[in-house]
């Protein structure tokens, strides 16, 4: 967790330290004759100092949000061909592979095979460690060593390798949508390419965009009306530029804007799930993911955190802003939002919103606020 501020203390006129636990001390200084009997400017400064040490907070916590500690003792023998300065390292060597011990076990058992292959390079995963004591009597020398281990990674480490198949470079680009209506009610493409949009099988992109293209050419009848129940009926076919999408569609409802509604929504539901069942993966659709690099971590947190998944890229960004994230692996669109609750993106907080259709999944990337610190 981020460190907590415990002092503020400041001579306005010269220095002024903001004093963080566990430790850091962040200098901050002043030319003389800044202060004003108004205490404006002491108040701005004291406001400078509160958002500087925010931040260095902020920067550790970061750095830290996966990780959790483990302790570990090492021991080696001093003689023969192993001087004093050589069993420490053995020592040490072994402290933090006992550290790693100490969190496999915490976590479970897992997979046997992946068990050893975690303990056969322990170094990859107890680069961060402080030393706590490093002793020897002449006979043993001894390490004792506390290792800051990122859990949600080796706990992916420690599953069952799946044996899904793991794509080979980067997933296919998806396509733009031209509409071209004959004799159809106003509102017809705007809900076909909402529900497409929806679905996460089209780009939204503005007409002329480099890359693929899915074509609709939509015919309409005149609307017709049911007079028992009163309802509105709309009738659509459709050609599409891609094989095995529906061909015509009905709409019912209490108008023709309703029925048109319900005309866009069967054409999309039944082309989405065609063209969804062809790609493959999961999706997931980030609202608000800016700036880049947020979903840069998530990205990653993903790959390195969540059990099933293989591989993560960016599949499209749409008008809005909001980002697609092409998941592959072994993960369904059920499976995902139930664990998207445990990722940790190190200043983003996840919020993780409904399962639309059978394979996307809607998310949210929101700031993460800072500790607050108390009065002093």
């Amino acid at each position: 967790m981020p460190p907590r501020i415990r002092e503020v203390s400041a001579d306005f006129c010269g220095a002024a330290w903001v004093q963080a636990a566990p430790v850091f001390a962040v200098p901050l200084r002043f030319v003389a004759g800044t202060c004003q009997s108004t205490g404006v400017a002491a108040r701005r400064l004291q406001a400078l100092i509160l958002t500087t040490a925010t931040g260095v907070a902020l920067a550790i916590s970061a750095t830290t949000a996966l990780a959790a500690p483990f302790s570990g003792t090492g021991h080696a023998a001093i003689g023969g061909d192993t001087d004093g300065l050589k069993a420490r390292g053995q020592a040490l060597e072994r402290a933090r592979k006992a550290a790693l011990e100490a969190a496999i076990g915490q976590i479970g058992a897992g997979d046997p095979a992946a068990r050893r292959q975690v303990l056969a390079s322990p170094s990859g995963w107890t680069g961060s460690y402080r030393v706590l004591q490093q002793s020897d009597d002449g006979a043993t020398a001894t390490a004792v060593v506390s290792v800051e281990i990122d859990t949600a990674r080796l706990s992916k480490a420690l599953a069952a390798p799946t044996s899904g198949p793991v794509s080979q470079g980067l997933p296919p680009l998806l396509p733009s949508l031209t509409v071209a209506a004959a004799g159809c009610p106003e509102g017809l493409e705007a809900g076909l390419r909402r529900g497409l949009l929806a679905a996460g099988v089209i780009r939204d992109v503005a007409a002329g965009s480099a890359g693929p293209v899915l074509t609709a050419r939509l015919t309409c009848g005149a609307a017709g009306l049911v007079r028992y129940p009163k309802q509105a009926v709309v009738r659509v076919a459709a050609s599409w530029s891609a094989p095995g999408l529906p061909a015509s569609a009905i709409g019912v409802g209490e108008d023709v804007a309703a029925a048109t509604a319900d005309a866009a929504a069967g054409l999309a539901g039944g082309a989405g799930k065609h063209l969804s069942a062809g790609t493959g993966g999961v999706r997931l659709r980030l609202a608000g993911p800016w700036p880049a690099a947020r979903v840069r971590r998530l990205e990653r947190a993903l790959r390195e955190s969540v059990v099933g998944v293989q591989a993560v890229s960016v599949a499209g960004v749409a008008s809005d802003g909001s980002v697609t994230l092409q998941i592959e692996g072994t993960l369904t669109a059920q499976e995902l939002h139930a664990r998207l609750p445990a990722v940790t993106v190190p200043g983003a907080t996840i919020v993780v919103g409904e399962v639309e259709g059978s394979h996307v999944v809607h998310a949210s990337l929101q700031a993460a606020q800072p500790a607050e610190t108390p009065a002093p």
